[in-house]
């Protein structure tokens, strides 16, 4: 079969829609490329063959969304940073833009993810012995984990690439029959998974993961693969996780709520662990909400950062920290684009959960929780690989042309 053939067979739709997720971990520069064909080929065929264009809710609420974020720029006290913002959210319009005109091609989702998530287990591969080679070199097992595991794949982000990890985790426990590999995916990425150190994603992942082995069947029906990938991920997660509780106990240990509450003074020496520097952003935004009065329409796209470096400096804390944003995707939206923004984002995570319910879709459910939990600690929808990633997966769901795992 030549190329040709292969590519009639597997829509090019389908085909650069893999490309998107499976160049996230490659970088900006790749990733953006793999948009820009998926735009311009779906116009282009949408053009030449008369596609009807179709409009369905979520892919409004994206559309509405940006426009928003491009009406910011009448509020915004900062031009410049506001149109770099709408430059790098291209997203929430062009991959929504490029959906109403492929609605009606049969786009095999499961195809997409299958690809997206066997392409994670040998870039688990890759970082794993890029990261043993350091750690051999340097005498240091650090580079075993966390960032330093993950920014073997292009500077990645530990807890980003965390949510892919488990995204394809779930999707290979959701398949009704198991190749060897896909047995081999589960187990390793569930390894890759602790070794990344995101305490929210290991914990969300083994509970979602044990959720599917004894809710959605009874343990006796499980097959004996089922179950044997059940005892090794559980084993995998016991053993390897001296690190990840390493870690909760040093947060619980060093983290003094009512001191980051209260002090007005932390000075560049001051000890912050992940929990505690994240309860005092908390505490600077409703700080800035009351000052600024930015209620209802907030400060701009991107332009929250220079009121949180101003409360940074006026608890004197240390210059490093200057370039930390506010770590929570709900306040990071409300900071920017106020409660209509926030609403516009609770409505489309509303549809989504409202869809996997009503499906008894595990799968969609999974990624949702996913999305849920991330937003807690992270701003994963304001960078180009989180939002990415969930308008992708989000809007292939929406189509809801069932197709097998």
């Amino acid at each position: 079969m030549n190329v040709y053939q292969k590519i009639k067979e597997h829509n090019l739709s389908e085909i650069l829609l893999t490309l998107i997720l499976i160049t996230l971990p490659l970088g900006f520069a790749v990733n953006s490329i793999s948009l820009i064909l998926f735009l311009f080929t779906t116009y282009y065929f949408a053009i030449v063959k008369r596609i009807k264009i179709k409009f369905k809710t979520i892919t409004v609420l994206f559309i509405v969304f940006y426009v928003l974020c491009l009406c910011s720029l009448f509020w915004t006290n900062n031009l410049e940073e506001t149109k770099e913002g709408l430059i790098r959210f291209l997203a929430y319009l062009i991959i929504p833009l490029a959906f109403i005109f492929i609605d009606n091609i049969r786009i095999r989702r499961d195809v997409v993810f299958n690809a997206f998530s066997k392409s994670l287990v040998f870039y688990g591969l890759y970082a794993l012995i890029v990261g043993v080679l350091k750690a051999f070199q340097n005498k240091d097992i650090g580079y075993l984990f966390y960032h330093n595991l993950s920014n073997n794949l292009s500077n990645m982000n530990a807890i980003y690439l965390s949510v892919f990890i488990s995204f394809g985790i779930a999707y290979f426990l959701n398949k009704k029959r198991k190749s060897r590999f896909e047995v081999f995916g589960v187990i390793f990425l569930s390894l890759f998974l602790v070794l990344l150190s995101s305490k929210n994603m290991i914990t969300t992942t083994l509970l979602l993961s044990l959720a599917l082995c004894f809710k959605k069947f009874k343990f006796k029906k499980i097959s004996l693969q089922n179950k044997a990938i059940i005892v090794a991920v559980l084993l995998l997660f016991s053993i390897t996780s001296l690190n990840f509780v390493n870690r909760i106990k040093t947060e619980l240990d060093l983290t003094k709520i009512s001191e980051v509450l209260h002090k007005k003074d932390f000075g560049h020496v001051y000890i912050w662990t992940g929990f505690g520097l994240r309860m005092f952003q908390i505490k600077v935004f409703t700080e800035v909400l009351e000052e600024q009065k930015i209620l209802f329409l907030g400060e701009g796209l991107n332009n929250s950062q220079n009121s949180l470096i101003d409360k940074y400096k006026e608890y004197n804390l240390y210059p490093g920290f200057y370039n930390y944003n506010y770590h929570n995707q709900y306040i990071q939206i409300f900071a920017e684009l106020g409660i209509v923004g926030l609403l516009i984002l609770l409505l489309i995570l509303f549809i989504i959960i409202k869809n996997a319910t009503k499906h008894k879709d595990y799968f969609l459910l999974s990624f949702i929780i996913l999305i849920l939990v991330v937003c807690i600690t992270e701003s994963f929808l304001w960078r180009q690989r989180g939002m990415v990633f969930f308008v992708t997966i989000t809007l292939l769901f929406n189509q809801r042309k069932k197709h097998s795992i």
